[in-house]
């Protein structure tokens, strides 16, 4: 059985203080077929009106466009369904962390998920600036995120750390494993020191780079120094629900790891990974 902790209902049929019921029972329903008994719904933070300036680029301003009472109703709502834990998807900007801190606070979530899609003006995953991974040097780049995701880890605003190796989704070039290792160590010491947890996430299956976050080594050097691991599948569609949860399975086992986390009314909970 299995949890995933990154579900987001925001490509269905959403309107302005609405989110049909049976649009969340849809992402229930396939996530039974494939042993899921339990979702974490997220929306990402950025997607509301009182996000505004919260993330400084364009791209996201265009974005902030519906009420967050229309979410947090929606939490209300699911809060006391054991399949259910209710959070929120928020991007860590460094410099704002008060300023998220009290968008934050507006609600009592189950978990938050920190994620870092942005440096400076550039968004990592945003396809049509894929062509500036060229514009810089690489490691620079990859030391630039991992600094970002550090500062976000010790912020004390997040539960858990999403898609942590993510510039690599486009499947361009990127730094060694060599190159990589000093950086994936002083990640997992961050992750170690504060107990904020690790998402491994199969998304990046579906991506151009084909393969899911984080990559083995990060993964084996969190299993080593203790740091908690989630399951998620970042569903933006019900059919995504669980996806190629098997094939993260067998590779938190091959890192190490004999258990994930989850969260239930806020609490951390412990699960098994089953053999």
């Amino acid at each position: 059985m299995y949890f995933d902790h990154h579900v987001h209902p925001e490509h269905g049929p959403y309107h302005p203080g609405t989110y049909p019921l049976s649009w969340i029972e849809a992402y229930l329903e396939v996530g039974r077929t494939r042993g899921v008994v339990g979702i974490g719904l997220v929306e990402h933070g950025y997607r509301f009106r009182e996000a505004a300036g919260l993330l400084p680029t364009p791209w996201a301003e265009a974005r902030c466009r519906y009420p967050l009472a229309a979410y947090t109703e929606l939490c209300d709502t699911l809060r006391s369904d054991p399949r259910i834990a209710v959070g929120l998807e928020m991007d860590y900007v460094p410099g704002r962390e008060e300023a998220i801190r009290a968008y934050l606070s507006r609600y009592r979530w189950d978990f938050v998920l920190g994620s870092v899609h942005w440096l400076g003006d550039f968004g990592l995953d945003v396809g049509e600036m894929k062509h500036r991974y060229a514009e810089r040097p690489l490691l620079d780049l990859w030391r630039e995120y991992y600094q970002t995701q550090i500062a976000m880890v010790a912020s004390g605003l997040f539960d858990v750390v999403t898609h942590p190796d993510l510039p690599k989704l486009f499947g361009g070039p990127r730094p060694s494993e060599a190159e990589l290792l000093p950086l994936y160590r002083a990640l997992v010491e961050a992750l170690a020191d504060t107990r904020v947890a690790l998402e491994l996430n199969t998304s990046g299956l579906r991506r151009p780079v084909r393969e899911m976050y984080p990559a083995l080594p990060l993964l084996e050097l969190a299993a080593r120094a203790g740091v908690p691991l989630v399951l998620a599948s970042d569903a933006h569609e019900p059919e995504n629900v669980g996806y190629a949860f098997a094939r993260a399975r067998d590779l938190a086992r091959r890192a190490g790891f004999r258990e994930v986390m989850g969260f239930s009314g806020g609490e951390r909970v412990r699960l098994p990974l089953e053999a």
